[in-house]
């Protein structure tokens, strides 16, 4: 280490604080590195073709991870503005994994350490804010940038230790700049009072950090558990309900909840009036085998959430918005004024509603309302 105003105790001190943190260091080094790889090396040429993750054009984009997240991120219009721009989405990725692997390397080889550090605090702020409610089985997303950040927070105090490219620089010219220490590793410009103060002021932002997010995502810190969005659970939002002349409905569908790795099914859909007899009914089989254009997908790019017809109806994946039109099956009737609800079954669980009222319109009616919370 410098040896620039610091005696060789204080330099010795250093370098066994970063030995104390060398596995979690490289373990976290490692972890970057390896969302860098699978995106950019060994996802190149998967069973089902040649493409890999960063491949904008494919279905298997890495931004597809996106599309099913935003809908319970803390950013959820920037987040859909972004996948519309599919250059800009296209550029983020390639962004965020290029940090990822610079921030990686430099973990694992101890190279501008400290710098690294914030890197991987703010990548791991970034996960939380976007992906930090997702996880159906043991809060993974969550858990994973809380504790990265932590040990990101600890590699920050430590620096690198011996066994580090940093080691190497402090020998050099660059080990005598004032920003050094701040930046890479060794003795921190500061007493040994000044350093526990600033060791406990890192550890209440990660407390802060660990703590505040899993309140505001789960709020299970002093109450019961009641995650902000449900991330078991799919639920589809309805809206832009509209009733025409022919007898088909329409309604705008958004998958606003859930986990991805599944879709919400509709096996049934039916209109009812406000004494919950059935006006019209729409059977899996219909969905099942109604024109592909009945279903306008709000993202049209092949690594978008879209809905899509299935031998069970119709699906859509976490994130997905669709207008759906749902085909004549005769009559219609439907008065204006009067009351109606659009109740959409699923496979299990409780259906999907919107109930409003009914008002005229140019070639039929819209039902003016509100979904039901899911």
């Amino acid at each position: 280490m410098s040896t620039n105003n610091h005696s060789a105790e204080v330099q010795n001190t250093y370098g066994q604080m970063g030995l104390s943190s060398l596995a979690i260091r490289f373990a976290m080094g490692f972890i970057f590195w390896g969302g860098f790889s699978r995106r950019a090396i060994y996802a190149v040429a998967p069973a089902d073709g040649n493409h890999f993750k960063l491949d904008v054009e494919h279905a298997n984009f890495v931004g597809n991870k996106i599309a099913a997240a935003y809908p319970g991120s803390f950013m959820p219009e920037t987040l859909v503005s972004v996948i519309q721009n599919v250059p800009l989405m296209n550029f983020t990725m390639w962004l965020f994994s290029f940090a990822e692997l610079a921030v990686g390397l430099a973990l694992i080889f101890g190279f501008a350490t400290r710098f690294a550090a914030i890197g991987g605090m703010a990548l791991n702020l970034g996960m939380m804010l976007v992906f930090g409610w997702m996880g159906s089985t043991c809060l993974d997303e969550w858990t994973m940038a809380a504790f990265g950040f932590a040990i990101c927070a600890s590699v920050y105090v430590t620096g690198a230790g011996y066994y580090a490219v940093d080691n190497v620089l402090a020998k050099k010219s660059i080990g005598q700049w004032k920003v050094f220490p701040w930046l890479f590793s060794g003795p921190m410009p500061m007493s040994n009072d000044g350093l526990k103060k600033f060791s406990i002021w890192m550890t209440v932002i990660t407390f802060v950090f660990i703590v505040g997010f899993y309140n505001v995502l789960y709020g299970a810190t002093y109450s019961k558990l009641k995650p902000r969005v449900g991330f078991h659970h799919q639920n589809i939002k309805i809206s832009e309900v509209h009733v025409k002349e022919d007898g088909s409905l329409s309604f705008y569908g958004y998958v606003n909840a859930g986990p991805d790795t599944q879709k919400g099914y509709v096996i049934k859909a039916e209109l009812k009036d406000e004494f919950g007899d059935n006006i019209a009914t729409w059977s899996a089989a219909t969905m099942a085998n109604m024109p592909e254009a009945n279903i306008d997908n709000t993202f049209k790019m092949a690594w978008g959430s879209k809905f899509v017809r299935t031998r069970a109806g119709i699906g859509g994946k976490t994130g997905a918005q669709a207008t759906i039109t749902l085909p004549a099956t005769g009559d219609t009737e439907v008065e204006e004024g009067e009351t109606y609800t659009l109740k959409l079954s699923q496979i299990e669980g409780a259906p999907f509603t919107f109930t409003g009222v009914a008002k005229a319109e140019a070639g039929g009616f819209v039902i003016e309302g509100s979904t039901a919370k899911h």
